[in-house]
């Protein structure tokens, strides 16, 4: 499995891995110490799960509704970004994620977890190697 740098900044960085016919992308902007994580690819591309993660590594999940009677799923995709960067979540960091592959197979479904594994992976290296810049700040009295 071979992770692709797509574009990368001091405060972004963009990867995608493709594996059984889709491609993941990982897509991540940074505020200050602030992490933006996307987790989006297949034939549609969506937002579906929101997970929030506090500097004391607290996270809360929100599921979105899929279709009737159903939520969508990709907090799986999530769990496996975190288990690899959460380490490196200085402040606060909010990761989204939403992958729809159409008529999805059963080798497509087990290849989801590795690929964003990976995905998280490379993140973290990213993150090592680009460390916020801490800022200075101020509140009023």
């Amino acid at each position: 499995m071979h992770v692709k740098t797509l574009a990368s900044t001091e405060q972004t960085v963009q990867f995608a891995v493709t594996e059984t016919d889709y491609t993941m992308h990982l897509k991540l902007e940074r505020q200050t110490s602030d992490l933006l994580i996307q987790i989006i690819g297949g034939d549609v591309p969506h937002y579906g799960v929101i997970t929030t993660v506090d500097k004391t590594g607290k996270a809360l999940t929100t599921t979105l509704p899929s279709r009737p009677g159903h939520v969508h799923q990709e907090k799986v995709l999530i769990d496996q970004v975190l288990k690899t960067v959460k380490p490196l979540i200085t402040n606060n960091a909010v990761l989204v994620s939403g992958m729809h592959v159409n008529e999805i197979t059963p080798a497509q479904m087990r290849a989801a977890m590795p690929m964003a594994h990976e995905l998280g992976v490379a993140l973290a290296k990213w993150l090592k190697a680009h460390p916020d810049q801490t800022q200075v700040v101020t509140y009023a009295k």
